[in-house]
């Protein structure tokens, strides 16, 4: 089990300072990787509602809703880690030029020695919606769409003379170069639909990705969904070894009423419930969180969410996960 941590590349405490100091201090600390996520159009409304870094607490009125962009961010970073993956959970796809992307990409993972982890989706309902419209791409088509912009992605990432030809992007013997590091190209891991678990994200991750990335499943849902996606990836006749990450909400604390007291506000906001949002999150002291652990065996990578007030918070929490869980599990 690896265990990497989302940075506040949006947020209430989004800023380059924060970003930075996240990403550094988690390689130090010893986690697996540093996570952002992907948007092009984040306005007021999503920035107060859909909380992925920080807390609910740290909001205020004077915030502008800044979101850093997913590959730029990672780009900056890979000069200034030298371990840790590098990974965005999820771009949404069909809002990017496939060939410009293959190509940002290819060299992020030349740049970064082969560090980079893709996780791609076609975008979720209503949240997304604006984002389409402004770059002019047709909303309802974002699956065809997505399922196309892999493959051609793949075509440019291992074809010396890349060929493709699909509804949505057609190319014809394109030399793009620098191929990326990693062989016979990074992994992309797919999310989307009701967190992970929709039929159309288990199709797409079986026949075309190289991994799945869920979110705030519970135990069950994860030891079910894996095995379906190995049920589905060997009846599309593939060979691949899935990659299964998992982003979940975390707060931890050697007191485990500090531990849900700073987490209440950040779930009730992101979950139907605080009952719900506890059920699908890593909250309460070490030794609980450990516990919790032991049945989320069938992932590989967790993007972990630390919910914190301040940056100071968010690297005291990391600081303890790491002495007393992280060391236990690798």
């Amino acid at each position: 089990m690896r265990f990497g941590v989302r940075l506040p590349n949006s947020g209430p405490l989004a800023s380059r300072k924060s970003i930075v100091e996240a990403a550094k201090t988690a390689e130090a600390l010893g986690y697996d990787s540093i996570w952002v996520h992907d948007h092009i159009v984040w306005g007021t409304e999503q920035h107060r509602t859909h909380l992925s870094a920080g807390s609910a607490e740290a909001l205020t009125e004077q915030q502008l809703p800044n979101f850093y962009e997913s590959l730029t961010t990672l780009s900056v970073l890979a000069g200034m880690t030298e371990r840790v993956k590098l990974g965005v959970a999820v771009i949404i796809l069909p809002l990017r030029n496939p060939v410009v992307l293959a190509k940002q990409t290819s060299v992020l993972d030349v740049l970064s020695e082969g560090r980079f982890l893709m996780g791609v989706a076609p975008g979720a309902p209503k949240i997304t919606e604006k984002e389409f419209e402004a770059v002019n791409v047709p909303y309802h088509e974002r699956g065809k769409i997505t399922d196309d912009y892999i493959k051609a992605i793949k075509a440019i990432w291992t074809m010396p003379l890349a060929t493709y030809s699909g509804k949505y992007v057609s190319f014809k013997e394109l030399q793009i170069f620098p191929k990326p590091l990693q062989k016979p190209h990074p992994p992309i891991l797919i999310g989307g639909g009701e967190r992970g678990l929709s039929e159309k994200a288990f199709k797409r991750a079986s026949e075309l990705g190289e991994g799945w990335i869920p979110a705030y499943l519970t135990e069950e849902e994860l030891t079910e969904g894996v095995k379906r996606l190995r049920e589905m990836t060997a009846a599309a006749g593939r060979t691949v070894k899935m990659i299964v990450g998992l982003e979940m909400f975390t707060s931890i604390d050697s007191v485990e009423e500090k531990a849900l007291n700073a987490a209440k506000q950040t779930l009730t906001t992101n979950f139907s419930s605080l009952e719900e949002g506890l059920r699908r999150s890593f909250v309460g002291t070490p030794t609980q969180i450990s516990k919790r652990l032991e049945g989320y065996r069938a992932a590989d990578y967790f993007e972990l969410k630390f919910i914190y007030p301040s940056v100071e918070r968010f690297k005291e929490m990391l600081k303890l996960f790491a002495e007393t869980i992280l060391k236990s599990f690798n």
